[in-house]
């Protein structure tokens, strides 16, 4: 609080200063300082008091506040408030309960990674299976295709062989070919007729499970509250 006040307000010139303000003047009112502001802990010249930031405040003379600041830390040596080994003693704790936080923050934030990790496994996981079941949906529905497709190509081939034949005149080899012919005759004569085939037109992200359904925009909103903070664990430190 000191250190702020005296930055803000009236101070004494440093003495490696490059300036030309002589030591002990007011750095705002370009006065000599010749009091103590006893409010605020720092030296004051007469128009910091009479019309300044300090107006009204408590002051002393610089020789009483001195005597009065030498007597606070003479009394504060014989409380033994100045011995470091008291600090020391708090800073150990206080450096402790910091190092037991970055404990407990890296072994939350490991949680945190392989409970994602869990997850993104399983998603993985999932995706590959969906991804083999729409693969082999897609290979069983091409074959249906490929065999008709194969059908009707060898009803082209029976056909032009057909017309080839028709146009022989050698007898002997239509009755050679005959068993053939009429055969395909009759297979050409067949009318074409409709398979079906499925195609997917679209996933279904409802995640059904127990009766219970969740579309895949619900899942999303729900992943933003899933993970929260658990319990806290009061600890105490001096300070």
């Amino acid at each position: 609080m000191i250190s702020e006040q005296l930055k803000s307000g009236p101070s004494t010139k440093q003495l490696n200063s490059d300036d030309t303000l002589r030591v002990g003047e007011c750095t705002t009112h370009k006065r000599q300082l010749e009091a103590f502001c006893t409010s605020c802990h720092v030296l004051i010249c007469p128009t910091c008091l009479m019309f300044g930031d300090h107006k009204g405040h408590l002051v002393d003379q610089m020789d009483k506040a001195t005597k009065d600041i030498r007597s606070s830390m003479d009394q504060a040596a014989k409380d033994g408030i100045l011995r470091l080994e008291k600090t020391e003693t708090v800073l150990v704790d206080i450096r402790h309960t910091k190092l037991t936080f970055e404990e407990s923050k890296q072994k939350v934030l490991k949680e945190v990674e392989q409970t994602f990790a869990t997850i993104f496994k399983l998603i993985k996981q999932r995706k590959d299976e969906v991804i083999n079941l729409i693969n082999q949906h897609y290979e069983i529905q091409v074959n249906n295709i490929d065999t008709q497709e194969q059908i009707w190509m060898d009803k082209q081939s029976r056909a032009y062989d057909v017309i080839k034949l028709a146009k022989s005149t050698n007898d002997y080899q239509l009755l050679e070919k005959a068993t053939y012919i009429l055969e395909s005759l009759e297979i050409l004569r067949q009318t074409p007729t409709y398979k079906n085939v499925y195609i997917v037109n679209s996933i279904d992200t409802t995640f059904n499970l127990n009766n219970i359904s969740l579309n895949l925009s619900e899942f999303q909103k729900g992943l933003q509250n899933w993970i929260k903070l658990g319990d806290s664990v009061l600890i105490q430190f001096k300070c």
